[in-house]
């Protein structure tokens, strides 16, 4: 590129004051004019023609360019005729040779060489130059953290969540089964997976299907919790793509959300769905898809035919194996047909493992191990036991636990936590409100009114099976009571339901009570209530958990109090007598309800038709509590302590609660984020101690993709986040901070710049020269490059001897572009000389970090290798795939280390100019 001092129409100019107008092309020469057209702006510019603030751009053979209809092309050959630049070029995407005349040039190109921009006087403000520095160094430094993709969402830090998210998504293409109990995260677990596969690139597609009734939780969780917007395929959406698009439908989205019947509901679709390939698939219920050798249900099957096609699987259940051992077998063939290939010769398996956790159970009760213990543990893992001579210590104990769970038959496959392991869950109250009168509804609706008025100002979360319910109680309220209320119901939008639940969680001016029909029990957490209304029963003993478990959440600062406004002798009274004194399903979580519920549910449903028969009602309880009093003794036999054990974490996640802590109490996010988004033309307004307001303004620099046009209300905490659902929760994970970081990097702006500094013991006219470098290289995101060598900053300043410095004086003004041309015209020749010498002190720094990532790597990923064909040889779990991954990966990041390269990004001159 240089400079031409004549002026012909068609020729190529860059403003060097309103750079953001895009290439600029001469429309008229005129005396002693120019008329140039930005046609990236439609604006014209009218200079004279001495003093345009214009640099003429001449690409040279070799530079990448792209032409005005969108073909990327490397010019190979360069030509003028009459003024007017020709280039030759091969493209990109076919290969073919090209002529381009510079009019048909990209007429949004820019200079990007750092110091092109600078000899051709494109500068920018200092400031961005602090945040092109500033934006790389926290790009980097979130490229190599532990807890990317877990520190960003909208959670409360719960160890067992953190350690399994933690612990499945660090694998190639995981293949698991959640199976915590009712109330624990699996939902937030599997979010927490699939978040930190994305970001790491592990996984670019994803398919979740869930049943029916729990489409809109999922979207909802995923959105609130992580950021992700998942498409909902249903027949509707698949009717009108089919129609208004050509190939497979399911290849037009990257993350889609869909229940389990609507693939079942067509043998194309569901061929059309294996077809596409996921990255990831899971499958939320998955006790549902039952399955014997001679009659697999049609949604086992349609589940197969997707895991076969799915890299990763991942599989939800409350219910794992302990109800049905059959079932939980077929679950795992899914995860891994050719391990589990034989029912029988699981069974043969898991007997010697269960030998294994009784042979262990001295270590969890801090005794001893027996001569027969440690004879038992020494046959199954002699390898492992001939490490450990004395079994005494904590330390011990902790580590020959850790190595025996990897050895475990379903250690690496099955993650399995019980409430009653873990701390944080509050009491539940059972308060039975016995009514009168002939009308059920009308004494109900009574009941409530003065109940509400009677806790005033407690907030109330109501839940009844219908809409039409809630509706005309939220009626009734409003016409009756000066009471604050809210509906939440399926008719309405979610946008809608949103401002309802925002409304409810206000702590000061919302409503005291939300009425919600079913759908009030799926995807919302009420925690800061403590007292819920069943206005009436649901038949389904998980239905009635779901309910209670929007309250009795790890979280809950309080008791539960749970109310049942009851009307003796009626099917409702029946059936609360039933979970009260059959399940005790009201005060206690019921794992065993759904199987009790089945055996007798011929017998409620015939006491629910004759209330009064108090003989009928009494036995139908007795054989309630016994057979849930059995089922609950095979649940705690076969309960496999190393298995719970492992599932906890053990102490592994402390390191990563750690950092996630530090980042949360930091305030360099905050901060940060001020600075950029002021600079970006972002408004940012305290609402409070913890919330701003973002509004765009009329100077932001370009859009800004996630920033609501309207506004949008923000939180850098934690716990406020997780109390209000409507604030956005900005941590180095949300996509409008990477979207604003990309906004810096991913632009020419700030990749040169001029400065003054007024430092009075220094020499007037001292001049520093301070360079960013980066050090990167690429290749196939599931390599995971970044987490080895993201693009990593190397800053350096050079000074008037070409020695590498330290310079503290802060920059304090910009300079103008007078005085700028003169500068750079002046020390162009020393600014060259410096620049050669800081490339080679950046080479020299950058050879030292690449021998630390390689070794970083090696040490990180050949471990894992060597770890894991150890343990194959004890737990066939460990497929073979996963170690070619990791073979192959090691092998192919030492290829693309070795290739990283320095690139300057970044240049600013620094001149000493006291006042």
């Amino acid at each position: 590129m240089s400079n031409t001092p004549s002026f012909s129409m068609g020729q190529r100019w860059l403003s060097n004051t309103e750079s953001e107008l895009g290439l600029g092309m001469v429309m008229n020469v005129e005396g002693r004019t120019v008329e140039v057209l930005y046609p990236a702006t439609n604006e014209s510019r009218t200079y004279t023609q001495k003093d345009a603030p214009l640099t003429r751009l001449i690409l040279a053979e070799g530079d990448k360019v792209k032409t005005a209809t969108g073909w990327p092309c490397r010019i190979t050959d360069v030509e003028e005729n009459q003024g007017v630049v020709i280039y030759r070029a091969i493209r990109e995407d076919d290969k073919s040779d090209v002529v381009i005349p510079e009019t048909q040039l990209d007429h949004n190109l820019q200079m990007d060489k750092p110091e092109e921009r600078l000899f051709n006087l494109q500068v920018d403000h200092p400031k961005w130059f602090d945040l092109r520095l500033a934006s790389l160094h926290h790009r980097y430094q979130h490229g190599i953290s532990e807890v990317r993709g877990l520190s960003g969402a909208r959670i409360s830090l719960i160890p067992h969540q953190i350690y399994i998210a933690s612990e499945v998504a660090n694998r190639h293409a995981p293949r698991v089964l959640l199976a915590d109990e009712v109330g624990l995260g699996k939902t937030i677990e599997a979010a927490l997976i699939i978040h930190q596969q994305i970001l790491s690139g592990r996984a670019k597609r994803v398919l979740i299907a869930v049943p029916d009734s729990l489409v809109h939780q999922w979207l909802v969780e995923m959105l609130r919790k992580v950021n992700l917007a998942f498409a909902i395929f249903d027949d509707s959406r698949w009717e009108a793509i089919k129609e208004s698009e050509e190939g497979n439908p399911f290849e037009q989205e990257q993350l889609v959300l869909c229940s389990t019947s609507f693939l079942t509901g067509s043998e194309k679709r569901l061929a059309a769905c294996a077809e596409a390939g996921w990255d990831l698939l899971v499958v939320d219920e998955a006790h549902h898809l039952s399955w014997s050798a001679e009659a697999p249900s049609e949604e086992y099957l349609a589940v197969e035919t997707l895991a076969a096609q799915s890299a990763g699987l991942i599989l939800l259940t409350a219910t794992p194996d302990q109800l049905g051992h059959e079932s939980h077998f077929a679950r795992l063939r899914l995860l891994d047909p050719d391990r589990f290939y034989d029912y029988q010769a699981f069974l043969d398996e898991e007997e010697k493992y269960a030998t294994l956790a009784e042979a262990v159970s001295p270590l969890f009760e801090n005794a001893p191990l027996s001569q027969a213990h440690t004879d038992t543990l020494t046959a199954f893992a002699p390898e492992i036991m001939a490490q450990f001579t004395h079994v005494e210590s904590d330390e011990e104990k902790h580590e020959l636990l850790t190595q025996l769970i990897d050895c475990h038959g379903t250690g690496r496959l099955l993650f399995r936590n019980r409430r009653a392991n873990i701390a944080g869950f509050p009491s539940r109250k059972l308060i039975r409100h016995p009514l009168e009168g002939a009308d059920e509804l009308k004494a109900k609706i009574v009941w409530l009114i003065g109940q509400l008025e009677i806790l005033k100002p407690e907030k109330v979360l109501l839940i009844c099976q219908r809409a039409d319910t809630a509706l005309l109680l939220g009626e009734t309220l409003r016409t009756q009571t000066g009471i604050r209320h809210t509906v939440f119901h399926e008719g309405m939008s979610i946008v809608e339901r949103d401002k309802s639940a925002h409304f409810f969680s206000d702590p000061d001016d919302g409503a005291q009570v939300m009425l919600c029909s079913e759908i009030g029990s799926e995807g919302r957490n009420f925690q800061f209530a403590h007292h819920l209304v069943l206005f009436d029963l649901p038949m389904s003993p998980d239905l009635l958990e779901q309910r209670i478990g929007r309250l009795d959440r790890i979280g809950q600062t309080r008791d539960v109090n749970i109310h049942v406004p009851i009307i003796e002798n009626t099917s409702q009274a029946v059936l609360a007598d039933w979970y009260e004194h059959g399940l005790n399903a009201f005060e206690q979580t019921c794992p065993t309800g759904r199987a009790v519920f089945e055996q007798v549910q011929a017998q409620l449903d015939e006491a629910m038709h004759v209330p009064e028969d108090d003989e009928l009602i009494e036995n139908l309880i007795q054989e309630t509590a016994d057979i849930n009093q059995a089922l609950k003794a095979q649940l705690e036999e076969g309960r496999d302590k190393l298995l719970e054990l492992s599932a906890s974490g053990m102490n592994k996640v402390d390191p990563l609660l750690d950092e996630i802590v530090e980042q949360d109490t930091s305030s360099e996010l905050p901060r940060f984020m001020s600075r950029l988004f002021d600079a970006l033309g972002v408004h940012q307004e305290e609402k409070d101690v913890d919330t701003f307001i973002l509004t765009p303004t009329e100077t932001m620099v370009s859009n800004l993709p996630g920033l609501d046009p309207e506004g949008m209300t923000v939180t850098y905490r934690r716990a406020t986040a997780t109390s209000l659902e409507h604030v956005h929760f900005l941590t180095w994970d949300h996509p409008l901070v990477q979207a604003a970081i990309d906004n810096v990097l991913l632009e020419v702006i700030g990749k040169s710049s001029l400065a003054f500094i007024a430092d009075n013991k220094l020499p007037k006219g001292q001049y520093w020269v301070e360079c960013v470098f980066k050090l990167q290289t690429s290749g196939p995101s599931e390599l995971q490059i970044d987490r080895f060598l993201p693009p990593t900053p190397i800053h350096l300043t050079i000074d008037p001897n070409g020695n590498a410095c330290d310079l503290s004086a802060e920059v304090s003004r910009k300079v103008n572009r007078k005085i700028a041309k003169q500068l750079v015209g002046a020390l162009q020749p020393l600014i060259e000389q410096h620049l050669t010498t800081a490339r080679d002190i950046a080479q020299s720094r950058a050879d030292l970090i690449l021998q630390g990532a390689l070794a970083d790597m090696h040490e990180t990923i050949g471990g894992e290798v060597t770890r894991l064909q150890t343990l194959k040889t004890l737990n066939p779990s460990v497929r073979d795939s996963e170690i070619a991954f990791f073979v192959a990966q090691q092998s192919q990041l030492d290829t693309l280390l070795k290739n990283a390269e320095v690139q300057l990004d970044a240049i600013r001159v620094i001149v000493n100019n006291p006042t």
